[in-house]
């Protein structure tokens, strides 16, 4: 007993101390996680030592290397059934639910296409293109949505372009992109469902799972994690202007049960967003 006692002050004090710890991630990705999973490492007192990971084409690859000799040590992604049993979830929604919107980008010349939309039903009529490796791909299939699937070497834009598809639903972060004059984002609808992006890391890292978790639930208590957040999105959440768009929405029968639903401090007010 005493054995493990002192084992758990060791764990405890090596977790507190004031010590540096490199984190293996996907090259290439967006600045808001990796500020965040500084964030919240440093409220372990660890400094965290970004290593970016090359070559790593799709998020189901970058998912299989977690914990790997030669792979990563933090995925995040939009999470799914498949991968909480590949890799161990931090069940805190790092996007608050933001990635769950949807703004369709379209050819120019086909503006007016979502004009008269109200409700998912009137989807189907349309063909919407989306990556193979996308947990998304799945979501509008299970809608009975018509999908065009692509591979990682596709050039989407220039599929939209020769119209041989309707709409690209990209997610919101996207409305700040400029794809020239041909390609516009839709501004009548923004399509949404249930969505959590988290950080995974691999079943067997309990450590980096505890340090992650702990530092973002004190991150959100201490209002760091919002000013965070707010300091990256709140201009997207602006331009979005939800509240002059119908929302059509989806269901998501991927989204696992494990998802922390209902407890709101975890998401952003959807009523205020639409306001």
């Amino acid at each position: 007993m005493l054995k493990l006692v002192l084992v758990c002050l060791l764990f405890t004090f090596n977790v507190r101390s004031n010590t540096e710890q490199t984190v293996r991630f996907s090259a290439g990705s967006h600045p808001y996680p990796i500020e965040l999973l500084k964030l919240a490492l440093g409220k372990s007192e660890i400094k965290m030592l970004p290593e970016e990971i090359g070559s790593i084409p799709t998020q189901t690859r970058a998912i299989r290397l977690l914990g790997e000799k030669n792979g990563i040590d933090v995925f995040w992604g939009a999470t799914s059934s498949t991968w909480e049993k590949q890799a161990k979830a931090i069940l805190i929604p790092i996007d608050k639910g933001l990635l769950g919107y949807r703004i369709p980008l379209v050819n120019i010349k086909d503006k007016e296409l979502f004009a008269n939309v109200t409700h998912s039903g009137q989807l189907r009529t349309f063909l919407f293109g989306l990556r193979e490796d996308w947990p998304d791909t799945a979501i509008f299939i299970n809608n009975e949505l018509h999908t065009q699937i692509y591979g990682q070497g596709a050039d989407p834009i220039e599929m939209l372009k020769a119209r041989r598809i309707d709409a690209l639903p990209y997610d919101i972060f996207d409305l700040a992109q400029n794809y020239g004059d041909d390609i516009v984002h839709d501004k009548y609808i923004a399509i949404r469902y249930p969505s959590a992006l988290y950080f995974f890391v691999a079943n067997k890292d309990a450590i980096l799972y505890e340090q992650i978790k702990s530092g973002l639930l004190a991150a959100i208590a201490d209002g760091s994690f919002d000013e965070l957040f707010n300091r990256y999105f709140a201009k997207t959440i602006e331009l979005a202007d939800l509240k002059n768009r119908r929302i059509i929405e989806l269901a998501n029968p991927l989204l696992p049960l494990s998802a922390p639903i209902h407890q709101p401090h975890f998401w952003l007010d959807k009523k205020a967003l639409t306001k």
